[in-house]
């Protein structure tokens, strides 16, 4: 194919031909279910702060339900998706797990060494303050 353009000849290659695409292959991964539980919440007595750790509603599963500002809500709960993933962010790692603490996590003891460590703090904590004071003070001239 030739084209002038202002007096000069102008060769033209045919378009090239687009490569053939392969078949597509989708490579993620489909979400799993959460068993919520497993996530160390279910000996957590008071129905109702159990229900805020694990992000449920015993009412927003129901379509009557009322919220604060008068809207009524359409029965989807606090998680639209919790029947399909089984848990929003907090079923799948709630800030409050009593069931997986260990027996003595009630309680802390300090320990000598941990007395140590402390006074050891403090002691770098004075001598790094007194040293300020001195150097940038009349008392170190």
């Amino acid at each position: 194919m030739q084209a002038s353009f202002v007096g000069t000849t102008l060769r033209v290659a045919a378009p090239a031909k687009r490569a053939e695409r392969g078949q597509l292959q989708v490579v993620a991964n489909a979400p799993k279910k959460i068993d919520i539980t497993k996530r160390g919440l279910e000996t957590v007595a008071d129905d109702t702060i159990r229900n805020n750790l694990k992000g449920t509603s015993r009412f927003m599963d129901k379509k009557d339900w009322v919220d604060s500002s008068g809207r009524k809500g359409k029965g989807y709960g606090v998680f639209r998706f919790a029947d399909k993933y089984g848990a929003n962010v907090d079923g799948y790692s709630p800030i409050y797990t009593p069931d997986t603490w260990s027996e003595s996590g009630d309680t802390y003891k300090l320990g000598t060494k941990g007395l140590l460590a402390w006074a050891g703090l403090i002691v770098v904590l004075l001598g790094v303050g007194i040293n300020l004071i001195v150097s940038t003070s009349q008392l170190g001239n």
